[in-house]
Formats: C-alpha cells, structure tokens, sequence
C-alpha cells in the first residue's frame, strides 16, 4: 500500500509543480508525513493501518515538487551537487533513528515512538514553510504535450534509469534476512551494521555529487560499482567487518539516484521539469518494486541468487550508461558539425 501510493503520486505533483506556486504544494506533501502517521497512531486493528499508511505514502508527492525546486533554485548548475546534498542529508538522519525507536520501543509504549515521529515531521514541514516562495517559469496554460514523454533521448534514459535501479536494488531487500539466517549474526550487529551503512550511504552520496561528468557519468558509473562490489562482499567476504564495509559501499545506489534525477530534470527543459522528474521517479520506483518481488522469488529457491543476480545485471546497467552517454556525444557533436560556420 506504501510503495503504491508513492508510485501513484510522482506524476501528477510533476504536472502541478510545473503549474502552481511550488511552496504551498510541499508542505501540503509535508503535511501528510505527521498526518498519516497520526492516523497510525489512532489506528486499533491492522485494518486501521492500512488509511494511515496511506496518507504517508502521499508524502512522496513532495519528491518531484521539491527536486524542481530546487534545481531552479540553484540556476541550473551543479544540479547533481545540490541534490546530493539534500539526500545525504536524508540519509544522515536515518543513521541513528533505526536504533533510537528499537530503543524507545524497547522503553516505552509504541505509541509513544509514533508520537515522537509526528512531533519530528511537524517540525520538518515548519522548516519547509520557512523557505522561500518559487513559481514555475516558462509555461502558460495547464495543456500537457505527452508527447514529449516519447522524445527518444527521454525514453532512452528513463530505459537505462530503471535497469540501473533494478539492478543494484537486488541487493537491498532481503540483506538482513540473509545475514542472520546465513552469515548467522543477531539482530543488534544487523542493526549496527545497518547505521554503519546510513553514514556511509551520506558520505558516498556527498562525494560522488562532487564529480564532475565529463564525457562519461562517472559518479552513476561509480556508484553502480560500489554496489556491485557490495555484493560481491556480502556474497563471499567473512566476518563483521567485511559485511560492515558491504553496507557502507552499498550506499552506491542511494548515491545514484540524485544523479539520474539531476540528469532527468534537463531533458525535457524548464517547462517541463515536474513532468520529466515526475516520470523518471515513477519509472525508477517501479523497478524497485519489481526488484523487491524478484529478490523475494530468488531467495525464496536460494538465498544466495538476489545477490548473484545483482552480480549479473549491474554490469549490463554499466555498460547500458556509458553506451547512452556515447551516443549523446555523438549526437552533440553532429549537432555542432551541422551549424552554420562549422
């Protein structure tokens, strides 16, 4: 119910950021963290849940509003910085909150941890009220031209956006399963390992948004790496320690994903930015979806196959990203060989 109504949402606030003031349309998104969290905590039976967790999911409606925002923000330049930046620090915050709710659960009632939660995303949609004002720019009317979503460029990319994420999402799903039930460790070093690998996801993400493309994407092309590396860790590396460093370079694909939308975000123009970060996001959501149900299947008959599948497919992702920027060399530079004085 989660991941669908983040996938249904990623669209539509596309279109509407391209259309409406952007500000009021994030906190209304924001809102709807300590809303739905609050209908969690009301909730007496699982059926009850169900609306709650809903009305959260809604919340990825502030993901395209908010990565338009921002590239307007920053003009236009070092998109891939800014945006990075913003994760990383997502992905910071999620480096002790596993541990401080486990503890508090432990401590105290569940509701209490809920509540916690709400006071914690109210706070978050009050920083968000505090920001400043931005309207879309370049467009009048609320025409859609879907065509443009058929632009070969665009539909070449979104393609290689979604294997890449399918690809290293296969090592994400089912990792905790796999290390207790076969690398044999307890839930308090999964647990550890899993801040561990928050704080690198941050540390990675920060840096790779700092390289330069040049004429390949070599922090998309990295990061891939670094996940297929994890894999290989998880698969055959002993010990604690090595499994540590498997979560920490894993991070590889969160780092990815700012990238691809910084890349999105320029394909179809001004205009239509919403739009194109709307459609990329839900193309790269869908894969993950399907990249949770193949990994299930997978360790379902073996609990080693997700990560060899990971192993498989991420090289195909590699090679799909450096062919895609190739051609786009190529074709900027027919381009240029077709203007007037060259």
């Amino acid at each position: 119910m989660l991941s669908l109504a983040c996938g249904l949402t990623y669209i539509p606030s596309g279109l509407l950021g391209d259309r409406l003031p952007r500000k009021p349309l994030m906190i209304g998104a924001w809102l709807c963290g300590p809303i739905g969290v609050l209908i969690c905590v009301l909730a007496q039976t699982w059926q009850a849940l169900i609306p709650g967790l809903a009305v959260y999911g809604f919340s990825a409606f502030a993901g395209p509003i908010t990565n338009a925002y921002l590239a307007r923000a920053a003009g236009g330049k070092d998109v891939e910085r800014v945006l990075s930046t913003v994760v990383a620090a997502y992905a910071a915050g999620s480096v002790l909150s596993p541990t401080l709710a486990g503890w508090l659960a432990g401590s105290v009632q569940m509701r209490i941890v809920y509540l916690l939660a709400v006071g914690m995303f109210a706070l978050s949609a009050i920083a968000v009220a505090c920001v400043s004002p931005q309207h879309p720019s370049g467009r009048s009317g609320w025409r859609v031209d879907w065509r443009l979503l058929l632009d070969v460029s665009f539909v070449k990319f979104v393609t290689v956006a979604a294997w890449s994420s399918f690809a290293m999402y296969l090592v994400f799903p089912l990792a905790p399963n796999y290390l207790t039930n076969v690398r044999g460790l307890n839930a308090a070093q999964v647990g550890a390992i899993s801040s561990l690998g928050a704080a690198g996801a941050a540390m990675i993400t920060l840096l790779l948004g700092r390289i330069r493309a040049g004429k390949l994407p070599w922090a998309w092309l990295l990061g891939q790496c670094l996940a297929w590396v994890s894999a290989v860790l998880l698969l055959w590396a002993p010990g604690v320690a090595w499994t540590a460093l498997a979560y920490v370079l894993r991070g590889g694909y969160l780092a990815c994903w700012p990238l691809m939308q910084a890349k999105a975000g320029r394909l179809l123009g001004e205009a239509n930015r919403g739009l194109d970060l709307g459609t990329a996001l839900t193309a790269m959501s869908g894969a993950q979806v399907l990249a949770s149900l193949s990994a299930g299947r997978l360790y379902g008959i073996q609990p080693r196959w997700p990560f060899v599948a990971a192993l498989a497919a991420i090289p195909v992702g590699l090679c799909l990203v450096a062919r895609m920027a190739e051609s786009e060399q190529a074709l900027g530079a027919a381009t240029l060989d077709t203007e007037p004085g060259h």
